[in-house]
């Protein structure tokens, strides 16, 4: 049966009132005895007080007979009235006690031979010559005797209230006793009873607040896997079981909740990754180093489309020892990752043995238990797969899905952004309409190429070109025709050129080639093959053209040869050019 708090602490209360009033009630009682007995006891002290007296009085009495008798002072009638007057006033005081039958026999008796005594003393009194008076001695004789009765009768009145005396401390005693027995008995009910109720109380409301305190305090301090225990049938144990409840709740909304600002954090630093170098190469090994670090993922790879032969490659990957992955390739459309690459759609593989349509060389190890794939791209196209890998026992949820399809998006955004930034960067150092470096960066490049040849003493060595009669062919042939004429030029070049040489389109027609490593002899065989080149190819219009032929003129320098510096190398070889005009052109003139 549920007992609710209210009716727990009503009953609890209930029960002390009616504890206390008990222990009131034997209170008032005990009081209430003792007062009758101290009423009792000032009676009982009284009646000794006064039959005392009254013994005094008694022997008292025969004083002032005995005193007349010899002195017959007339003054001893009114000592003997005065001490009848006393014994009168002590038993009209006697009298208003009740007593037993014994006290009021002995109280009868003592008042009538106390009359009778008076009586014969007032006869002795009055007798006018009472020495050597026969009838005075015969009365005297009588009054002796009868004082006599009377201190015996006055003792035993004595006695009786003597006895009543001994007799009430006896009970006196006795209730004393009694009372403080059951004081204690009440007094240790009382107690126990409030040990009970205390512990009951303790137990069933105190004990459980107090450890719901405590519990709110351990949870409020972060431990969430706290949990009260408390079984009192009532809305203290509801309360725990809500408690307990919303800890479990909390606890696992702060799971999420750590899991959440871990993936945040996580995405935070490949983030700072991303925005620290805008290389490829470098961005894919940093997304890969700090996803699988960062997420507790076993395996992280990329792949990135090349769009020319549709097929994946292996861009990027971490902890994988297989030999040749870079050699690798996925048909677009075809097996687990080509088939995601070209629906678009992420993929989450639980568990690789229990699914078909992955091939084992698509696992790459042994030990991979699950995978997911998700695509990333831009503007709808996709450029390549994020795959992260579990090893065995280990699988993914839908939860780590979602974060990889966050994170490839962000791998989508920082490679679009490394792509722009080449673009940009590339239109900044080059001639747009021939695709050669442009003169700003062409002698940024030279002074460069300059230094540290100075610095290790290398050669180094530039061609300068230009083509002979180019205004008249832009002229006769139009703008278009004359761009489309130095964009063959720049062709030829590059053509001619090793990779360590450097051309560019240094300003209008005229062309420059940096050679590095390259001594004044061999610069000048390599101009001779580029005009060469330039006068053996088929211009379109090249028959308008003087001679019939579209030709170049040029100019070689070399450093510490013919300069040691960087304006000094231009300028040489600049004027190498200009005399090469001047001496009939198509022709390589050295400085």
């Amino acid at each position: 049966m549920k007992i609710t708090i209210n009716r727990k602490i009503t009953g609890l209360f209930s029960v002390g009132i009616i504890i206390f009033a008990i222990f009131a009630g034997s209170t008032f009682f005990v009081i209430k005895t003792h007062q009758e007995a101290l009423h009792r006891s000032n009676i009982i002290s009284k009646k000794v007080e006064l039959t005392g007296y009254l013994q005094l009085q008694v022997d008292r009495l025969l004083l002032p007979v005995n005193r007349y008798l010899i002195t017959r002072d007339i003054k001893e009638r009114d000592n003997f009235d005065s001490i009848i007057n006393e014994m009168s006033n002590i038993f009209a005081e006697l009298k208003i006690f009740s007593g037993d039958k014994r006290w009021q026999g002995v109280a009868e008796k003592v008042e009538k031979d106390a009359i009778n005594f008076g009586e014969k003393a007032v006869d002795i009194l009055y007798i006018d010559k009472p020495v050597g008076n026969k009838d005075a001695q015969k009365l005297t004789a009588g009054l002796t005797i009868l004082s006599e009765m009377l201190v015996r009768e006055a003792e035993e009145f004595h006695t009786i209230a003597g006895g009543e005396m001994k007799k009430m401390e006896e009970d006196a005693e006795r209730n004393t006793r009694r009372s403080s027995i059951y004081t204690v008995i009440g007094l240790g009910a009382s107690v126990f009873s409030a040990l009970l109720l205390y512990y009951y109380l303790r137990r069933s409301v105190t004990a459980p607040l107090h450890q719901l305190y405590e519990g709110a305090g351990i949870i409020a301090k972060g431990n969430l896997q706290h949990r009260l225990i408390i079984n009192t049938g009532d809305e203290l144990e509801e309360l725990a079981s809500a408690f307990n409840n919303m800890s479990s709740s909390l606890g696992e909304a702060r799971k999420e909740l750590d899991r959440r600002i871990f993936e945040l954090f996580t995405l935070y630093n490949i983030s700072k990754v991303l925005s620290t170098t805008f290389e490829t190469e470098a961005l894919l090994k940093g997304i890969v180093d700090n996803v699988g670090k960062g997420l507790e993922i076993d395996r992280v790879m990329i792949m990135l489309i090349d769009d020319q032969k549709g097929e994946l490659y292996i861009a990027s990957y971490t902890d994988f020892i297989g030999e040749g992955m870079e050699k690798m390739r996925f048909k677009i459309g075809e097996g687990a990752y080509g088939f995601t690459a070209a629906t678009g759609e992420p993929r989450l593989i639980r568990e690789v043995d229990k699914d078909a349509s992955i091939a084992p060389e698509e696992r790459f190890d042994e030990d991979v238990n699950s995978i997911i794939i998700v695509p990333f791209g831009v503007k709808g196209k996709v450029l390549g797969l994020l795959n992260v890998f579990k090893n065995r026992p280990q699988v993914f949820d839908l939860k780590d899905m979602e974060l990889m399809t966050a994170v490839a998006e962000h791998v989508a955004l920082a490679l679009e952004n490394a792509r722009l930034y080449k673009e940009t960067k590339l239109m900044a150092i080059t001639d747009g309409l021939t695709g050669l470096y442009n003169h700003r960066f062409f002698i940024q490049k030279v002074e460069e190429e300059v230094k540290r040849a100075l610095r290790y003493n290398h050669p180094l060595s530039l061609i300068m070109m230009d083509i002979d009669y180019f205004k008249r062919y832009n002229d006769t042939h139009g703008h278009q025709m004359g761009d489309a004429l130095l964009r063959i030029m720049a062709g030829l070049l590059k053509t001619n050129l090793r990779n360590t040489d450097m051309a560019a389109r240094y300003g209008g027609e005229e062309f420059a080639v940096l050679l590095t490593e390259t001594d004044k002899q061999g610069a000048v065989v390599m101009a001779e093959r580029i005009r060469k080149t330039v006068e053996e190819y088929i211009f379109p219009h090249e028959e308008s053209q003087p001679g019939g032929d579209l030709t170049i003129s040029l100019g070689v320098a070399s450093l510490n040869v013919d300069a040691k510096d960087a304006d000094g190398f231009v300028k040489r070889a600049d004027d190498a050019l200009y005399r090469a005009k001047e001496t009939g052109r198509n022709r390589v003139v050295a400085a």
